[in-house]
C-alpha cells in the first residue's frame, strides 16, 4: 500500500507563488503547502483535479518544522498528479487560481484570519470572467485525465491477464 500524496517539484511551487502574487495579494502571508495526489479522487461523481483544505490545529502542528512555515501551514492544496503532468501551463494557472479563490483572508479575525469560501456559483464569478476564452476548461481537463486513468487501468488489466496466461 503506497502513500496517497507526494511532494510537488519546484516548478509547481514557483507557479503557485506567481499566481498568488499576481491575483491574491491578500494571501501573501498565508503558508500554503502543495502536494501531488497520486490517486484518482472523485466527488459527486466528478473527477477532482485539485482541492484546497484549511489546516486544523493537528495539521498545523504536524507541519510546524517545515522551513517556511514556523507556525505550520494555513492551507494545503492537493493537485491530481496525472492531470498536472498532462496539461499546459495556462490550465495549471486556471487550477491554481481556482483553488486559491477558495482561500479567504478575514481581516476581522483575531486568531486565525484564513478561511475557506464556497463557490459563488458553480465556479466563482471572477473565474468565469478570467476563463471566458475557455469556459468549459474544467470539463475539458477532466475528460483528458479520465481517459489517461482509463488507459492506465486497461494497461494494468492487460499486464495482469498476461501474467495469468
Amino acid at each position: 500500500m503506497g502513500l496517497r500524496y507526494e511532494e510537488v517539484n519546484e516548478d509547481v511551487l514557483s507557479l503557485l507563488r506567481e499566481v498568488r502574487g499576481e491575483y491574491f495579494p491578500e494571501l501573501k502571508n498565508a503558508k500554503i503547502k502543495a502536494l501531488f495526489d497520486i490517486k484518482k479522487r472523485k466527488s459527486g461523481g466528478m473527477l477532482v483535479l485539485a482541492r484546497i483544505m484549511k489546516t486544523n490545529d493537528l495539521l498545523r502542528h504536524l507541519t510546524i518544522d517545515e522551513a517556511e512555515a514556523i507556525e505550520g501551514y494555513d492551507y494545503i492544496i492537493a493537485l491530481d498528479k496525472t492531470c498536472w503532468e498532462n496539461i499546459i501551463r495556462d490550465d495549471k494557472v486556471r487550477i491554481l487560481r481556482h483553488e486559491l479563490r477558495h482561500a479567504y483572508f478575514d481581516i476581522e479575525s483575531e486568531d486565525n484570519p484564513y478561511r475557506l469560501q464556497n463557490h459563488s456559483i458553480s465556479d466563482f464569478y471572477e473565474e468565469v470572467e478570467f476563463n471566458k476564452d475557455d469556459p468549459r476548461w474544467r470539463e475539458r481537463l477532466a475528460a483528458v485525465v479520465e481517459d489517461i486513468y482509463e488507459q492506465k487501468k486497461e494497461a494494468r488489466q492487460d499486464k495482469n491477464k498476461k501474467k495469468r496466461e
